[in-house]
Order: C-alpha cells, then structure tokens, then sequence
C-alpha cells in the first residue's frame, strides 16, 4: 500500500502544478508566449519543490530510524518499533539490528522481505550461515555464491518472491479499479467536464499503473526463477 499512495503522489505531482498554474493564468487573463513561460516556470518549480521536500523528508525519517535503534536496549522494543515505522527502509534497519542481537530464520526472513539493497543480502547470509546447522550451512554458502553471480553488481535487488507477488497482485488490482471506475464514470455520466476530468484521471492513473504492474510481474518472474537458487 506504501508504494501505490507514494506513486498516487507522484502522478498528483505531474497533474496538480499544471493545472494549478493554468488555472491562476487563465484568473489573471495572461496568455501569450510570456504566460506561457510563466506557466512553465511554474509548474517546474512547484514540482522540483515538492520533489526535494520529498526527497528531504525521507532522509530525516530514515535517519530517526537510525537514532531509536540507538536508543532502543530491547529485542521486543526494536521489534515495536519495527511495527511503528512505516517505510521499507526503516523496517529493514530496524531488523538488521534485531538479527544482530538475537539471530532467528523467521527475523532473516523478515530482512529479506523488507529490503531491497544488495549489500543486506551480505548480512542476511552471514547470518544464516554462522548460526545454521552444519548439514545446511553448505547449502547457504551455494545460495550465497549464486547471488554473489547474479547480483554482486547491482545496487537493488527484489528477491523475495512472495513479498513481490504481492505486491504485484496490489498494483493489478488498483489497475482494474481505475480502468473500470473511471470507465463507468464515462459511460453513465452527463457532465461533459467529469467525463473529461474520468478520462484524463484514466489516462493518466491507468497507465501508471498499468507500468507499476508490469515491472512487479517481472521481478516476480524473476525472483521466482531464483527462488530455488538463491
């Protein structure tokens, strides 16, 4: 749900400055090239605006992350807190430092779940090969080298195949949803602006997310693939 309202926000991005700008314009009756100008001035400014208030925002929520897992003593605490904070990212750090108090195979499978940096993957190995029985410990180190193969190079990673078809199965529902809700908004209504208004919010959501869906079915396909090796 964190990354259909996130990218809910962004599309907002893309349509809300425009219209606002030409609708302040259009108040003031400026057009011409110079309105148009303005117009573009901005839109980029209130999008690149909202973009690094965006951008700033995270940094600040990751890094008080980082400081209550300083001033958390407990597992069970880390673990409310865990509960509490709501971006991925958080979540992931929050369990790298439960794994690094108490290891457990349900909380290394919670890190693999949550993050998406490759660089965890090196923790999340580490762990289960130092504190797995002998008889798999072999086999971790197989499933280990294969994703040092695969994934050494790159900086994100999506492997958890279950978190991914999830995930998938959310982006193509509220795919669906947009395509047909805005689709009986333009066949029953009778207000030419709503039409337009359905039409545009189709367009513009449907193919969003039609995009979103498309890259999930294909890290789905993927981590299927691996799941058996990695």
């Amino acid at each position: 749900m964190r990354s259909i309202i996130k990218m809910v926000g962004i599309l907002i991005l893309f349509i809300f400055p425009p219209l606002f700008v030409n609708y302040f314009l259009i108040s003031f009756d400026f057009y011409g090239e110079s309105g148009m100008f303005i117009s573009q001035i901005g839109i980029i400014g209130i999008s690149l605006a909202a973009i690094l208030l965006y951008l700033r925002g995270k940094r600040v929520y990751e890094a008080k992350t980082l400081m209550l897992i300083d001033g958390t003593k407990s597992v069970a605490d880390l673990e409310t807190l865990r509960d509490k904070r709501i971006s991925y990212d958080s979540k992931a750090a929050v369990t790298k430092a439960i794994l690094l108090r108490s290891f457990s195979e349900e909380e290394a499978a919670k890190l693999k779940r949550y993050t998406n940096k490759a660089a965890d993957m090196d923790h999340y190995y580490s762990g289960l090969i130092k504190n797995a029985d002998s008889s798999l410990r072999e086999e971790y180190k197989i499933r280990r080298d294969n994703f040092n193969k695969k994934y050494k190079h790159k900086s994100f990673v999506y492997i958890d195949f279950k978190e991914n078809l999830r995930m998938s199965l959310k982006w193509l529902g509220g795919f669906f949803i947009i395509l047909i809700g805005a689709g009986l908004v333009q066949k029953f209504t009778t207000i030419k602006d709503l039409y337009v208004l359905a039409y545009i919010f189709q367009m513009v959501f449907g193919l969003g997310f039609m995009i979103n869906t498309v890259i999930w079915l294909s890290r789905t396909l993927r981590s299927y693939w691996d799941k058996d090796y990695i």
